[in-house]
């Protein structure tokens, strides 16, 4: 699970890296486009994934039937995304025009928006049928397979990138070329496992029911819209750390990557307890939530404070590694040295928002989370604006999102004490008597 949670951080990291080979303004553009995209298939892979949750329960509760129907929820949800994405990709990659980067960093952006966004159907039906394997109980078939597309980003990253092994230089292009083929190899191996399962021949499974895929998508989406806020905050925070320079920009960037190293394996973490957690709800076992829930939160706590004690010793190492070789690289290296004392610093407090969120979204306590976590994003972008007119200063602003995650992880934890996501339920009563 921390593998295959890992895997769309991982690839970025890869392109990062090979990218700081090619240009300091390539990189700097990763940061605001690869959070874009993912912002955007966010929304697509949180509704369609969370059929995962529909299969959890239905595997706790022992009915393998409705694990394939739940899955097919999922895949009809990442279709239907999936075209969407394609028609908007160029589009909403306009937008970079408008965001005050210097012009080579906005040009870098549009170009690996719009091509990840155009493939977002791999990924997004990737992540319907990994939720169904996990569901089950199969989560080392989902990491086999991430670690088999993560092998042929990197081969693709190279090659593509830097023109290596005869095939052309192509850049930040390649880059995003690289990506969107490791995660259509990824989605035809999810299929090629779903149709030996009889998944793809169970023609009650297949059947649309549109009252069942109405209940699906009203506890789904609130959950694409929670990643996707999530993930619209953190786009816009760079945006505007973009406004100070490139330097900046490119520091803030290769510390959203940096951290992805602790962020990702954590939701990976989460998204376990989270399995447990559905097959415990499934099965009728409310009261073993709370104890899921604890000895996770210790574990994820655990690996954050690891994480953060390396983030704060290591930072001029880590921030090597992406600065690459360019004019500005030692400045890079400074600013983003000071950065990462900050991540350092909420990465103690991230462990509970990942696993508190994942556990609650797995109760089925979406449309909560998806509420409140609108209204604090909105506050926190609105200080984040004030900064940025009053007292423009990357330090400032870097403090205001740390106080973001630290007030975030308490209100989850607040919601989760009160024990409302017992009063919920995930599956129909007509599904749960089928």
């Amino acid at each position: 699970m921390i593998l295959s949670s890992s895997a769309i951080m991982l690839m970025q990291i890869i392109d990062a890296i090979v990218l700081s080979r090619y240009s300091s303004e390539a990189v700097a553009a990763m940061g605001p486009s690869g959070l874009a995209v993912i912002l955007f298939q966010g929304f697509m892979f949180g509704t369609a994934g969370y059929a995962g949750t529909f299969v959890a329960h239905c595997h706790g509760r022992g009915d393998t039937q409705g694990g394939r129907r739940s899955a097919w929820l999922g895949i009809y949800a990442a279709l239907a995304a999936g075209g969407t994405a394609l028609v908007l990709a160029w589009p909403i990659a306009l937008l970079f025009l408008l965001a005050g980067h210097e012009p080579g960093v906005a040009r870098n952006e549009m170009t690996y928006f719009g091509i990840c966004m155009a493939g977002s159907l791999f990924p997004v039906m990737g992540g319907a049928l990994a939720g169904w394997l996990s569901g089950i109980g199969r989560p080392a078939v989902v990491t086999g397979v991430a670690f088999i597309s993560l092998t042929v980003n990197a081969l693709l990253a190279w090659g593509l990138v830097l023109g290596e092994w005869g095939l052309p230089r192509m850049g930040i292009s390649g880059a995003a070329v690289a990506t969107v083929a490791a995660q259509m190899v990824a989605m035809i191996l999810y299929a090629a496992t779903f149709a030996r399962a009889g998944g793809f021949s169970d023609a009650v499974a297949r059947r649309l029911d549109w009252v069942e895929f109405r209940h699906f998508l009203s506890l789904a989406m609130p959950m694409g819209l929670r990643i996707s806020g999530e993930l619209a905050a953190w786009t816009l925070f760079l945006v505007v750390v973009g406004r100070l320079g490139t330097v900046q920009l490119a520091a803030s960037s290769i510390a959203f990557r940096i951290n992805g190293m602790a962020f990702f394996p954590a939701l990976g973490l989460g998204q376990a307890a989270g399995i447990l957690v559905g097959h415990a709800r499934g099965a009728g076992n409310d009261d073993e939530i709370p104890a899921i829930a604890s000895q996770s939160l210790v574990v994820c706590e655990i690996w954050m404070l690891a994480m953060a004690t390396l983030f704060a010793t290591a930072p001029v190492p880590l921030m090597s590694v992406f600065a690459g070789y360019g004019p500005e690289s030692i400045r890079i290296v400074e600013t983003g040295s000071l950065i990462m004392k900050f991540v350092a610093f909420y990465c103690i407090f991230d462990a509970a928002n990942v696993m508190i969120g994942c556990v609650l979204a797995s109760a089925g306590d979406t449309r909560w989370l998806a509420r409140t976590f609108l209204v604090s994003s909105s506050i926190f972008l609105a200080l984040l604006w004030l900064v940025d007119m009053i007292i423009p200063s990357l330090m400032a602003e870097w403090a205001l999102a740390t106080m973001f995650v630290f007030a975030t992880a308490v209100i989850w934890l607040f919601r989760f004490r009160r024990g409302r996501w017992r009063t919920i339920r995930v599956l129909r009563r007509t599904e749960m008597a089928a």
